[in-house]
């Protein structure tokens, strides 16, 4: 209390006065105090600031010094190297990329070495495969005339018109009712097969009238068949590249030439409706 009362009074004046040191209290007075006492700083005075002693360092407020940070040792790495070594850095750059790729393709060979191998299936019998079924082709149509008889043969359609409803007997005339047979059987033939050719055939039956004339049976054959094509293409006016002749003789018989009923059947002239053409 003494100090601050030394202290205001001082301010009071505004000079700078003698500093007294006080008398220690009695209960200190065996404590020894330094000769020589550091003059307190005076406020709004121009007293010089003198550091402290060394006995009262002790009481400085301790600051924190700078935490040293060393400079990293890690020498400063250009980016972008000499030119003397980027071959170099290139070539190798490449080597690394072909070993990775190698290294995929690997990867890739085990991955599918390691998969499960599939366990092909036992086949099956043949018996127990079905088979597909064959669509059949439609029914071709045939010719509905009297004394005519018509059937489907493969891809062909056989129109069969015996001698006897064509020919006056004994000769190669046509009859009456013989033309009016040609005329419905054309007229049937346009109408269901109209793109289709046709081939005449003429057959005998094997009883020669002249023993010594082996092409007796053909040449008759060849005949009748060409007395029906005349029809067709002068009465009718068919296209003749859509129609031929052929004789067969009695090559081909259809019965038996042992009885007049069976030779009957074997001399008789044969419309052939041919081919793909037939289908509607």
């Amino acid at each position: 209390m003494l100090g601050v009362s030394l202290l205001a009074g001082c301010r009071n004046t505004g000079r700078p006065s003698a500093v007294v040191a006080p008398a220690a209290p009695p209960m200190f007075s065996d404590v020894a105090v330094p000769s020589s006492v550091p003059p307190p700083i005076l406020l709004g005075t121009d007293a010089t600031i003198s550091p402290l002693p060394d006995s009262l360092q002790a009481f400085r407020p301790i600051t924190p010094e700078p935490l040293f940070v060393p400079e990293s040792t890690t020498p400063t790495v250009s980016e972008t190297p000499p030119p003397v070594f980027q071959k170099t850095i290139d070539d190798l750059n490449d080597k690394v990329a072909e070993l990775e790729r190698k290294l995929a393709d690997k990867d890739a060979e085990l991955k599918h070495a390691l998969l499960p191998t599939p366990i092909p299936e036992t086949p099956k019998p043949l018996s127990a495969v079905p088979l597909p079924m064959a669509k059949a082709p439609p029914a071709l149509p045939t010719i509905s005339i009297n004394g005519v008889s018509s059937s489907v043969d493969g891809e062909n359609v056989r129109i069969r018109i015996p001698d006897a409803v064509l020919f006056q007997p004994g000769t190669m005339r046509l009859t009456a009712n013989g033309e009016e047979a040609i005329r419905n059987i054309a007229a049937e033939i346009r109408t269901k097969y109209p793109n289709a050719a046709l081939e005449i055939e003429g057959h005998t039956d094997n009883l020669l009238t002249d023993p010594t004339n082996a092409t007796q049976k053909h040449d008759a054959a060849s005949l009748k068949s060409m007395v029906v094509l005349q029809y067709f293409l002068q009465a009718l006016q068919w296209a003749p590249e859509t129609i031929a002749t052929s004789g067969y003789g009695s090559s081909r018989p259809v019965a038996d030439n042992g009885t007049p009923e069976g030779r009957a059947q074997n001399n008789r002239i044969e419309i052939v409706v041919k081919g793909e053409g037939n289908r509607e």
